[in-house]
Parts: C-alpha cells; structure tokens; sequence
C-alpha cells in the first residue's frame, strides 16, 4: 500500500508543479504583454515627439528663410547707401578741388596786386 502510494503522491507533487509552472507562464505571458503594449506606447509617444521635431524644424527653416530674406534686404540697402557715400564723396572732392582753384586764384591775384602796387610805388620814388 505504501508503494502504491508513493507513486501518487508523486504524480500529484508533478500536478501541482506543473500547475504552478502553467500559472507562472501565465503571469509571465501577461507581463510580456503589458511589457509590449507599454513599448508600443513609448513608441507611439516617440514618434510623436519626433513629428513635433519635424514641425519644430520646419518653422526654424522658415525663420531662417525669413532671415535670410531681411539680410538680403539690409544687403541691398548698405549697398545704395554705399553708393550714395561714393557719390557724396565725388561731390565733396569737386567742390574741394574748385575751392582751391578759386582761393589759388584769390591768392595769386592779391599777389600779383601787391606786386604791381609795389613796383607803382618803387616806380614813383
């Protein structure tokens, strides 16, 4: 009888130990599933992190279009205000050269003034 009973009580230890491996199977397969889902998620908010990314991008490069265009425009304007130096200066250089001209003439009229005066003079002595 105690030989007849060794072997089922050994077949109902294998029971429960299979019973409790099905049940940790169980759990296992449900936190792999969690674990999945949860992993999808962290994908799903990633990729959405990265379409916000993009979007981000694309306003930087229209900002950066939009800069681009206002040194453009400040390019242009240095550039005529460039040319209205250049053009002041080749004004101001004219008026310096006939000022000159016109005080050499001064100069050399009062020179030669003074000379003849001083040879009417010389010449009435």
């Amino acid at each position: 009888m105690n030989g007849n009973h060794q072997p089922q009580q050994e077949l109902q230890h294998i029971a429960e130990r299979v019973a409790h491996l099905e049940t940790a199977i169980d759990y296992q397969g449900q936190a792999i599933s969690r674990l999945r889902e949860e992993m999808l998620a962290g994908f799903v908010r990633t990729d959405a992190g990265f379409v916000r990314t993009d979007v981000g991008f694309l306003r930087v490069d229209a900002n950066f279009t939009r800069v681009d265009a206002n040194f453009t425009r400040v390019d242009a304007e240095f550039a005529r205000v460039h040319a209205e130096f250049v053009r002041v200066h080749e004004q101001l250089t004219k008026i310096r050269t006939v000022d000159f001209r016109i005080l050499l003439s001064i100069c050399l009229s009062t020179a030669l003034g003074t000379m003849s005066l001083v040879v009417k003079l010389f010449g009435l002595l």
